[in-house]
């Protein structure tokens, strides 16, 4: 009997393979097979030499201390484990800044927790979808960046129940948010960095993706601004420096790196200790009503309660119409804007037109959607010239966030619809943006109609 693949040369066009006692040969079936054979073999080498970057033990982070972190049970369900974290999550905090529906549900959450009453945790679809694609996300993280890798720790039990909430002191005080980060690793240089993982289908976060690694601006999308946040309280919670955002989104893996920034940090930080503040307030007053009843008193009704008693809240108002954009605007890199007297009313003029010919497609492309090309060429000509002029006197550069009247503004040439190469990182309206001049002014009269 022959031996399990043992492989006999018969002659030069033939190989024998021995399968126990049966025998078969192979011819070359085309031109080129060993070619993909040994590519085949060499993408399997590299697959296995991938995945054992992949630790199976998923190690704690260096440099935490046992009383800044909560370690999960793998044998006990996870959302019991999770009632027992009293600190906000970081993925929780980005909600404080993106309006009034998304703070009253993070208040009135934080109210019933601190009340004993936590609304239930519910496992749904998206949540599960999310988890799938996870270990995927895991995987393709490794496959591009395999060469800075030493080894990643995923933050996970073999059964994929999360394994530690980090919560490391500040400045040596404690810490009112904790973070279960999804991994970490360590670079080629030796040093730890973090990892966050999020799967999405959404275009314009892909847009606000690419606008992060271009310019470095992180308020181009509400969603990704609050994955921003995140990873800089992930950042805070265990004591890293950089962080790695990495999406799959539709077909694509983007990687945004993130670097701790301590100053957003504190501030966010100032917001969570206010709200926490004004937490314990709510709770201390519906204590003192005789006519509620904590622990029978349904969550619907107590909800009630807690709307009603924001409504004369200070701090709740202040959030509530908050505009992150313009809260935030000075932690994003930009370069401000040194021009002498002339060249800065010259840069006035420029940008007064630009802002009406903008408008002026707009209110056309609305109003006049079958005839789009042909009405508006005219002013988009017009408006590229403009944009054009900005570069002759090489003041700028594009992909930069540039600093000027009390705004910030980016030029980016590569942008398809030519209104779209000039913006604003915060709309006129919104900040009471005013260049001292009216439009009309540097406005044509067939243009101003």
């Amino acid at each position: 009997m022959t031996n399990i693949n043992k492989i006999t040369k018969i002659n030069d066009n033939k190989i024998e393979v021995g399968m126990q006692h049966l025998s078969v040969y192979g011819q070359p079936m085309f031109k080129g097979f060993q070619g993909i054979l040994s590519q085949s073999q060499e993408q399997i080498k590299s697959t296995q030499k991938n995945t054992s970057k992949i630790s199976r033990i998923g190690r704690r982070l260096p440099k935490i201390s046992k009383n800044e972190l909560f370690k999960f049970n793998s044998k006990v369900d996870f959302s019991i484990q999770r009632e027992s974290l009293k600190r906000m999550g970081a993925s929780e905090v980005g909600n404080i800044f993106v309006g009034q529906e998304s703070a009253l549900k993070l208040i009135t959450g934080m109210v019933l927790k601190a009340l004993g009453r936590e609304i239930p945790f519910e496992d749904n679809l998206s949540m599960r979808k999310g988890k799938a694609l996870e270990n995927l996300g895991f995987d393709e993280f490794v496959r591009i960046y395999s060469d800075n890798i030493q080894v990643l720790h995923k933050n996970k039990y073999a059964n994929g129940i999360d394994k530690y909430n980090y919560f490391k002191k500040i400045n040596g005080e404690d810490t009112l948010v904790g973070s279960t980060i999804d991994g970490w690793f360590v670079n080629s240089d030796g040093e730890a960095e973090l990892l966050e993982i999020k799967c999405s289908d959404n275009l314009s976060l892909r847009s606000a993706i690419l606008e992060y690694n271009k310019t470095g601006n992180f308020l181009d999308n509400r969603y990704f601004f609050k994955y921003y946040i995140q990873v800089q309280i992930q950042l805070a919670c265990t004591g890293l420096d950089k962080g790695n955002l990495f999406f799959i989104i539709g077909n694509e893996a983007i990687n945004c790196v993130i670097i701790r920034n301590n100053d957003l940090i504190s501030k966010v930080m100032s917001f969570v200790k206010e709200l926490a503040r004004e937490v314990n307030h709510i709770c201390t007053r519906l204590r003192s009503q005789t006519d509620i009843d904590i622990k029978t008193t349904s969550l619907e009704e107590l909800s009630v309660h807690i709307k009603s008693i924001l409504e004369d809240s200070y701090i709740y108002k202040n959030i509530s119409e908050l505009d992150y954009r313009v809260e935030f605007m000075e932690f994003v890199e930009s370069i401000e804007l040194e021009i002498g007297e002339v060249e800065t009313q010259r840069l006035k003029d420029i940008l007064i037109e630009i802002n009406y010919l903008q408008a002026q497609i707009n209110k056309i492309e609305k109003d006049n959607a079958l005839e789009l090309a042909k009405i508006t060429k005219s002013i988009k000509d017009k408006l590229k010239l403009c944009i054009d002029n900005m570069f002759k006197d090489n003041l700028f550069s594009e992909h930069v966030n540039y600093r000027f009247g009390g705004n910030l503004f980016v030029l980016d040439t590569t942008k398809r619809a030519i209104k779209d190469r000039f913006r604003y990182l915060i709309s006129k309206e919104d900040l009471g943006f005013n260049l001292g001049t009216s439009y009309n002014a540097y406005i044509p009269d067939t243009l101003a109609g």
